[in-house]
């Protein structure tokens, strides 16, 4: 899916759609390619995943910039765990824009960033409670890579959020180099450039192991 190519992974076997102010877990075994499509455009996602056999190894944005180099991974890069193992490879991406480096949303955050009552809850509790669900409710959750997010840093180091430059069926594929608990959270505060201050589902597409 690089540059105005728009393709779906080959042979889609499953096609689920994420609402806003949702969370979904899949199971993903080990080969199997792993698209995130955003439908309507202007929509970032948040991608946190567990390996299967050892939940305390997870996907870790940190750890995936030590190793790339970069503030944002791109095209063919890696993405690394907290054990410095792959976790994933982008084979295919439209979009080029995803944050390794800000946290999920809570309802302190959403409190204090977006002037909210402090009821609604964020990502991280969407997060939490879906792994809970899979029974994972006794680890903590992981810091999240921000799927289509744009966030630069300008001279003075400081970080400045733009709107999601992701277009209708933008997306990205990758490939689970592990068997993997994924975890995709669509925001739905209506006022962030995170979702162009209109929020829509994004798409999820797993087709088979390769």
């Amino acid at each position: 899916m690089k540059g105005t190519s728009r393709r779906r992974p080959r042979d889609v076997m499953e096609e689920v759609v994420v609402q806003p102010g949702q969370a979904r877990a899949l199971r993903l075994p080990q080969g199997t390619m792993f698209g995130v499509r955003d439908l309507e455009g202007r929509q970032a996602c948040e991608l946190v995943a567990l390996c299967s056999e050892d939940p305390t190894e997870f996907l870790d944005p940190s750890v995936t910039m030590e190793i790339v180099g970069r503030l944002f991974p791109t095209e063919k890069s890696k993405l690394y765990t907290n054990r410095y193992e792959p976790m994933f490879t982008l084979v295919e991406d439209t979009v080029a824009h995803h944050d390794l480096m800000q946290p999920s949303s809570s309802a302190v955050s959403r409190q204090l960033f977006l002037g909210e009552s402090g009821e609604r809850e964020g990502t991280g509790e969407w997060i939490a409670a879906v792994l809970a669900s899979e029974g994972l409710g006794d680890l903590p959750v992981p810091r999240p890579v921000h799927l289509f997010r744009r966030t630069d840093v300008d001279p003075d180091g400081n970080f400045v959020l733009m709107e999601t430059p992701s277009r209708a069926g933008d997306g990205v594929v990758l490939h689970c180099e592990r068997s993997v608990i994924a975890v995709i959270a669509v925001p739905d505060d209506e006022i962030s450039p995170i979702t162009g201050c209109n929020p829509t589902p994004i798409q999820l597409e797993v087709s088979g192991s390769v």
